[in-house]
């Protein structure tokens, strides 16, 4: 675990540079939220989904890809060194879900719901597929309860581990990623205007009208 935690701390390291002074106090409040939800959903409920990353795709969203990865790699490093230590092997693909998110708003996902929905449903499976050899070699399985029980049930129908694990992860992955990125959509679209121009990177995520009338404006 330690190999994780410091190649976790490096990742970091290398984005920091990069991210936006302007969001740098959100990214607490979004690493809190992360971990709020990613520790209740997955030791409490039986659903078998993550939903830790809400914060991660918010700032992914608000400030682009360098501060979500860097958002969702400090959210794992210290939601494992204080709650939970299996995540900071993931560390890896919450990387990856706040740099998509911050490419998907680039490209312009984030105007319309669907397009949102989709970009998510994309992101979810490199996720599912950098996951799954990580909670199949190491763990044994999925963690949560809800996973877990998914590749017990795949399991027992016959597949192997890691078959098993990835069938899970991708099912999972792809559908938390398409209501996260939705759930994004709508907070972005609700926050006041002074808000949103305090992020530039926002912009992005503009419907074209709004776009243009801000640049009549």
């Amino acid at each position: 675990m330690l190999g994780y935690l410091a190649g976790g701390l490096l990742l970091a390291a290398g984005t920091l540079p990069l991210i936006p002074r302007s969001i740098l106090a959100l990214i607490p409040v979004a690493i809190a939220a992360n971990i709020v939800i990613g520790q209740v959903v997955g030791t409490i409920t039986p659903i078998p989904l993550y939903l830790d990353s809400i914060g991660t795709v918010m700032i992914g969203v608000l400030a682009g890809p360098a501060a979500g990865a860097f958002t969702g790699i400090i959210s794992n490093l210290i939601w494992g060194v204080t709650l939970s230590p299996s995540v900071i092997a993931f560390s890896s693909g919450a990387a990856f879900i706040g740099a998509a998110a911050g490419w998907a708003a680039r490209l312009g996902a984030f105007r319309t719901p669907w397009f949102a929905v989709i970009a998510g449903a994309l992101a979810g499976i490199p996720a599912g597929a950098l996951g799954a050899p990580v909670a199949a070699y190491v763990f044994g399985g999925g963690l949560g309860s809800g996973t877990g029980g998914v590749v017990a049930v795949l399991q027992a129908a016959g597949l192997e581990m890691l078959n098993a694990t990835l069938a899970q992860s991708l099912f999972s992955d792809i559908i938390d990623k398409a209501l996260i990125f939705a759930l994004a959509y709508v907070i972005v679209r609700t926050l006041p205007r002074r808000i949103r121009d305090r992020y530039p990177f926002t912009d992005h995520s503009r419907a074209r009208s709004s776009r243009a009338a801000v640049r009549v404006g």
